[in-house]
């Protein structure tokens, strides 16, 4: 019952000088509302409210707290890594692949023929202050680009290149949002884009996620592959 309010586990994790100063809190706001009583019972009427009050209101209050606390816990897990694509790669002919990317948050895939050696793709993040964590607001991305990239930069000067947009254009663009409003905007810690790239193999999956850092991406454990290893 009291779960919508806070984690009891992580009530029961917090730091001993967290708990005590909680429990110095409650202790307080019952002997008050004890006095408040006793004080009702001889008809002292006005430092019965007082005292009542008094200890109510520290009680609500040492709740509130309890809240925060237990919600601060569990901040780490609100900026965990949450995988946001999967990208298998087949390999069509020397510095020609063609990759499959399965998103996390749409149930459609995309296809498209990526030159070069390795692959690279682009985001924007926006990151929230914690306080707008704690409310909900969990890092936003979008993907922007799947681009083809060369080892060689005469190859990357001379081959031709490749790059796609990915996501939809009719999707809420919260980076120019918040370069709009940033002022009325002081829930949001930052905004950057981020990318991240790796060499490109035959029949290798790689997941990306997303962290507070940025993008990260590495192969999946069911596609070692020797490339990786000398890259």
């Amino acid at each position: 019952m009291l779960n919508p309010f806070f984690n009891i586990e992580n009530a029961l994790n917090l730091d001993h000088r967290i708990l005590a100063c909680l429990a110095v809190l409650m202790a307080l706001s019952v002997l008050l509302t004890i006095l408040g009583i006793r004080q009702l019972l001889r008809k002292k009427i006005i430092i019965a409210s007082i005292q009542s009050l008094t200890g109510v209101t520290l009680l609500l209050a040492s709740l509130l707290l309890l809240s925060i606390a237990t919600n601060l816990y569990s901040y780490d897990r609100l900026t965990y890594e949450e995988n946001i694509a999967d990208l298998t790669f087949k390999q069509l002919d020397k510095q020609q692949f063609l990759v499959k990317i399965t998103y996390k948050n749409k149930p459609e895939s995309d296809q498209f023929h990526i030159n070069g050696d390795e692959w690279q793709i682009d985001a924007r993040v926006i990151k929230w202050h914690g306080l707008a964590q704690l409310l909900g607001l969990n890092a936003q991305y979008r993907l922007e680009r799947i681009s083809g990239r060369y080892s060689d930069i005469e190859d990357e000067l001379q081959k031709p290149r490749s790059v796609y947009a990915l996501g939809l254009k009719d999707e809420i663009d919260y980076w120019k949002l918040v370069n709009d409003y940033k002022k009325w905007l002081p829930w949001v810690d930052a905004y950057y884009g981020s990318a991240v790239y790796l060499p490109m193999a035959d029949n290798i999956t790689y997941s990306v996620s997303l962290s507070q850092t940025g993008l990260i991406a590495r192969p999946t454990e069911s596609s070692p592959h020797e490339k990786l290893k000398r890259w």
